[in-house]
């Protein structure tokens, strides 16, 4: 068998010839690492022959450094090379873009001539011969030029063609059946059909026109006609479109005529179009001819009047946009003004406000409209001129419209006073019609027509005259403070303005309300937007800006903890450094300003000498502050509340008097610091200050001196404080804090707002140019600063709220609120109210809620503080209510690290550790002596051992000394005791003869007084009660006894779980807190009734297992069932049943009985039985018995 010898395939044959006789194309090595394209090759050729050749130049040995600098040179000359290699081709290949088009041209129609004159320029330079061209291209008159496409509609057989003779010229004719040439008809042009023109009117002479402005409008009408054409042209070629091929030609024969008559339409257009006469040239050539006694012998002919014409109608010239409120307008209001008469001094300085410019646009809306909001920056003048403004406009005068007073209500009484004064002297001859009226002090008369006051006394007349008859316009002023008082103002004086609306319906000589709602910042949106504030259409809002001169913010290098000291500080260097002005310095307390007081006139000479007396405030009755937000309590000097912020450098101890880095900010441009050092005129300002001390910030300082003003937020708005060029803010506020859970409400140092920041800051550029110099660093302000504070209403306890509704008869559940609380906490509200016998059973008030509202605390503590008055106990009682109003006065036993430690149980013990456990042991007897001293005379009562915390720290010089020894906590001590003596000057305000002065050391009480203070203090928290469980209707079914006091289950009135589980018992019941006095006693001995003040449940995450951790209340006194009815008599928390056994009638309505007593909580539910009691009962109107008392 002949050797196998393989098939020569074809292609690899003819594959190894190419390669063989072309080189280049050879395949590369397999066994190559790797196959680089012939690029690379080439570049990499290059970068060798480069590196040899510099290494070459360079002498001697190179080191690995310049190694790696030299292949980055070469890299870097190869990409350049590159780049310029690729320029150059792209360069060669670019194309002249001269004769290019926009595409938005296409489509346009013909060219104008100018655009036509300029292609051909364009075209020359390009070297195109424009006139051989338009030679060899075939004029559109020409018929022979004509192209004619086949019809469609014709079968292909019968398209004979020559594709020979005349190919390259034309196409060739079109043949039918028969073989005869197919002639199309030219379609002609419409004529344009005649239609009667109307006669353009002539425009008015504007003035005399240039030859450019000629020939402008010539170059628009040109193109205004061609683009007619165009679309004209359009409009037939559609038309052919639809009619089918047959048309294409004639449309292509129509595009051909209107360019050739483009040109000749345009020159008749032109010639046709009239000349404007010029109403000038007409009245000169008429005055001249009368002057030379010429008449003209052609008169001119005026053309007839078009039957089309039709005369303009009547216009009447818009508004300006400044003068424009978009309001309806009420034509049936008469014109009034009351004349003023203002000195010139006081007239230029109002005409420099913004606020005066708009005046028109103001009252224009206000006459309008019932409701209007004011927005005005600091600095507008709102405050001043918007009464001004109504009262010029007739507002308040007896004879005008309106006959009724001007109400401006104020947040803060400085601000009414101050405002009031300002404003008298601002109008003149009119002055005496100001006035201002704040509590317990006013100076209005029967002539006063504008009233200046605090909301709250507004509130209080709102009271007695719903309607507020006596008024004819109020404004709310400082609305976005969100105060209570502000936000149920103006829920009532919506309603208030819609009942005056509709009484001047019923009858004429009724008079409306006008409401103007003043705001400073742009959060409006909760007045403008409520529509259920305002239920038939949003106020119209008109905007003032303000006058507010360039204020420079400095900004902290880092936020330090004692605020209050660098404070110190930086006022020191500023007063040293900077030059004339007043000093405006914000601190959030009156101890604080004390303090800082103090310091400065120990370092300064001051114009008052050493010492301050701003801390001690002697008090009367006229001068009492009863407002809430008047309740101060006390701060430490040092707060350790906020952490230092990051990112910022670390200051050392700063000397007085020496340049450093910081006297950097204190420079100001073009001025200089005074050679001497001035003195200092320090004053106070701060809510509780008495009115004629705080107006003294107004008065001219003394010559040679440097005011510098310490205030709290009070100076944040309304007041512009005359001088005042610098302004040091600590950006902190003392602010009341409401716990909804423990029902603690107390005022607690926090960060200011964005909003608030910006106001403080703006008091330096009211007269001038300001710096503001901020104790904290940006970084805090955009962390930690919310852009607006939130409403007063979110932090206050609504049963206060509700009781102030109830007392002036306004519905809680749909109050239009500017921001409505929630619907279910206004209900619990109401219910705790009628539960503390503030409101009866239909909801109205009764006699004791009407006392109760006189003060400015929580219905809770209000309702123990008029059982201590009705008992004459006010001093004690008064001591009761501070210590239960502040927070963990006791330091709990937890927080002392008393716990041992965990060990290894394999660890050594050593000798540190015994000493380590023997001062734990220490601690820990220390601390439970303490205790017992504390609680000597408590009977198990925790309320009475917080009282005598507090009446012990009055006795002891050395406070902070007797706080560690007890296990007290100092800055909770502090504020209880301040808070003792407000609420004295409070209740003495209310009832002279109840109790005298402040009497900060009190006798030990008796034991009568004791069990009558546990009563008192029951009385405050009669809802939070707890029975033990064995005693409930129901006893618990626990699996064990429980062996020590805080294990003994108890019940609530109301249900104080709501994740109870069947698996776990514990759920549904409470337990003892371990810090209590009961902790200690035996179950089997534990109170069957327990007050408590709240509840406390540790979170889920810090229980092992997944059991639901116990709930823990905190007890303040133990009570007994009679105490129980005593307390509970009148509430719907106390129910009776019927009369059982005999009863005795005493009267037609009074009769003596027994009845089983009960305490229900939530309806539907099981009370619990009380006992039989003997009592009386009388009979009300409805026939239903009610109790009287009880007999036994």
């Amino acid at each position: 068998m002949p050797k196998f010898v393989p098939r020569q395939r074809k292609h690899k044959v003819l594959a190894r010839r190419k390669n063989a006789a072309d080189p280049s194309n050879g395949v590369d090595d397999a066994n190559t690492a790797e196959i680089l394209p012939v690029e690379q090759q080439e570049r990499n050729a290059k970068k060798a022959a480069l590196k040899e050749e510099l290494t070459r130049e360079a002498q001697g040995k190179m080191s690995n450094k310049k190694k790696k600098r030299l292949e980055k040179y070469i890299d870097t000359k190869l990409k350049k090379e590159e780049s310029l290699e690729l320029l150059k081709k792209l360069a060669a290949q670019k194309v002249d873009t001269t004769l290019f088009q926009s595409s938005k041209k296409l489509g346009r129609g013909a060219d104008t001539k100018r655009e036509a004159l300029r292609r051909a320029l364009a075209e020359s330079r390009a070297g195109i011969d424009v006139s051989r061209e338009r030679a060899q291209s075939p004029s559109p008159s020409d018929p022979e030029s004509d192209t004619r496409q086949p019809t469609s509609g014709i079968p292909a057989a019968t398209q004979q063609t020559n594709g020979l003779f005349g190919s390259g010229l034309k196409r060739p004719l079109e043949l039918d059946d028969s073989g005869k040439p197919v002639i199309q008809v030219r379609k002609r042009r419409k004529g344009q059909t005649t239609k009667p023109v109307a006669i353009e009117e002539e425009v008015e002479w504007e003035g005399f026109s240039s030859a450019e402005d000629n020939d402008s409008q010539m170059e628009e009408d040109d193109s205004a006609n061609s683009s007619a054409e165009s679309e004209d042209e359009g409009s037939e070629s559609e038309e052919g479109d639809s009619s089918g091929s047959e048309q294409s030609g004639s449309e292509e024969d129509s595009e051909d005529e209107s360019d050739e008559s483009d040109t000749s339409l345009d020159e008749d257009k032109k010639l046709a179009k009239k000349e404007r006469t010029s109403a000038f040239k007409a009245w000169a050539t008429q005055q001249r001819n009368e002057q030379v006694g010429f008449t003209p012998t052609n008169q001119l002919s005026f053309a007839p009047t078009p039957a089309n014409f039709k005369p303009r109608a009547s216009e009447q010239d818009p508004l300006p946009p400044e003068l424009e409120t978009k309001t309806k307008t009420d034509a049936t209001r008469k014109a009034f003004s009351v004349n003023v008469d203002r000195s010139p001094e006081i007239q230029e300085s109002r005409m420099q406000l913004p606020i005066v410019a708009e005046e028109q646009k103001i009252m224009e809306a206000i006459h309008n409209n019932d409701v209007v909001v004011v927005w005005g920056s600091t600095g507008s003048g709102k405050t001043t001129q918007v009464p001004q403004f109504l009262l010029e406009s007739g507002y308040g005068a007896p004879d005008g419209p309106t006959p009724g007073m001007i109400g401006v209500t104020q947040p803060r009484r400085v601000a009414a006073v101050s405002m009031a004064k300002r404003v008298g002297d601002e109008l003149g001859d009119q002055g005496s019609k100001v006035a201002y009226q704040i509590r317990f002090d006013t100076t209005t008369s029967a002539k006063t027509a504008i009233k200046f006051m605090t909301d709250g006394v507004l509130l209080r007349e709102i009271t007695q005259d719903f309607v507020l008859t006596k008024y004819s316009a109020i404004v709310i002023d400082e609305a976005h403070e969100r105060s209570v008082n502000t936000d149920i103002l103006i829920g009532m004086l919506s309603r208030i303005v819609d009942l005056r609306a509709q009484m001047v319906k019923d009858d004429p000589k009724n008079k409306p309300l006008k409401l103007i709602i003043m705001s400073a910042t742009l959060r409006i949106s909760d007045f403008t937007e409520n529509k259920r504030l305002f239920r038939s259409e949003p106020p119209p809002l008109i905007k003032a800006e303000g006058r507010q001169y360039t204020v420079v913010n400095h900004f902290a290098r880092r936020t330090q903890r004692d605020y209050v000291e660098e404070m110190y500080r930086k006022v020191c260097r500023g007063h040293r450094k900077l030059p004339k002005g007043g000093m405006l310095v914000f601190l959030t307390g009156q101890n604080e300003i004390s303090q800082l007081a103090k310091q400065l006139k120990q370092v300064f000479s001051s114009t008052q000498g050493k010492e301050i007396k701003a801390g001690k405030v002697v008090v009367s009755p006229a001068e009492t502050p009863l407002e809430v937000e008047d309740i101060e309590l006390g701060a430490p000097t040092k707060s350790t509340d906020y952490e230092d912020d990051d990112g910022s450098d670390s200051e050392g101890s700063i000397i007085m008097g020496l340049d450093d880095e910081d006297d950097k900010e204190f420079e100001i441009e073009d001025e200089k610091p005074e050679e001497t050092v001035m003195n200092v005129h320090v004053l106070p300002l701060y809510s509780q200050l008495p009115t004629n001390q705080q107006l003294r910030v107004f008065e001219s300082p003394p010559d040679g001196s440097r005011l510098i003003v310490l205030a709290t937020n009070v100076a944040e708005t309304s007041l512009t404080i005359p001088g005042i060029r610098y302004v040091f803010d600590c950006g902190r506020a003392k602010e009341k804090k409401y716990d909804p859970v423990t029902g603690v409400q107390s005022f607690e140092v926090g960060w200011i707002s964005k909003a608030s920041a910006n106001q403080r800051s703006g008091r330096a550029g009211r007269t001038g140019p300001g710096h503001c110099y901020r104790l904290y660093s940006s970084a805090v302000f955009e962390r930690d600063f919310e852009e607006y504070a939130a409403p007063e209403i979110s932090r206050t306890p609504l049963e206060g709220v509700v009781l102030q509704l109830k007392s002036m008869g306004a519905p809680v559940v749909n109050f239009p609120f500017p921001t409505p609380p929630d619907r279910g906490s206004l209900q619990k509200a109401e219910n705790l109210l009628s539960y503390l016998g503030a409101l009866s059973i239909d909801g109205k008030v009764t006699k004791l809620g009407h006392e109760l509202s006189l003060y400015p605390l929580n219905p809770r503590f209000a309702r123990m503080v008029a059982m201590g008055v009705a008992q004459n106990l006010v001093a004690e009682t008064i001591a009761l209510v501070a210590a239960l109003s502040v927070p963990e006065l006791i330091i709990p036993e937890n927080k002392l690290g008393l716990r041992e430690p965990t060990k290894d149980p394999d660890a050594t013990r050593t000798e540190q550790d015994n000493i380590e456990a023997e001062e734990r042991s220490r601690l820990r007897k220390a601390y439970n002596a303490a205790q017992a001293k504390m609680s000597i005379n408590a009977k198990q009562s925790d309320c009475i051992k917080l009282s005598n915390a507090i009446c012990a720290y009055a006795y002891e010089p050395n406070s902070r000394r007797f706080c560690e020894d007890m296990f007290l906590n100092a800055k909770a001590m502090n504020e209880a005791s301040q808070l003792r003596h407000q609420l004295t000057n409070i209740v003495r305000a209310h009832r002279p003869t109840a109790i005298g002065g402040y009497e900060p050391k009190l006798p030990a009480p008796s034991e009568r007084n004791i069990n009558i203070l546990t009563q008192i203090c029951a009385a405050g928290f009669i809802d939070q009660i707890a029975m033990r469980a064995d005693l409930a209707p129901i006893p618990p079914d626990l699996p064990r006894k429980p062996k020590t006091a805080i294990d003994v289950p108890y019940v609530t009135l109301f249900s104080s779980q709501t994740d109870r589980s069947d698996d776990d018992p514990h759920s549904k019941y409470v337990f003892l807190h371990p810090s209590s006095l009961l902790a200690r006693t035996p179950p089997a001995k534990m109170p069957g009734y327990i007050i408590y003040s709240h509840l406390q449940r540790v979170a889920t995450s810090t229980v092992h297992g997944s059991k639901t951790p116990k709930t823990r209340m905190h007890p303040l006194t133990p009570v007994t069932r009679p105490q129980i009815i005593n307390i509970a008599l009148n509430t719907p928390l106390l129910q009776a049943s019927k009369p059982k056994g005999k009863i005795v009638e005493l009267s037609k309505e009074r009769r003596e009985c027994e009845v089983e007593m009960s305490l229900v909580g939530e309806k539907g539910t099981q009370g619990w039985g009380l006992g039989i009691r003997k009592v009386v009962q009388k009979k009300e109107g409805n026939g239903r018995y009610v109790i009287e008392r009880i007999v036994g």
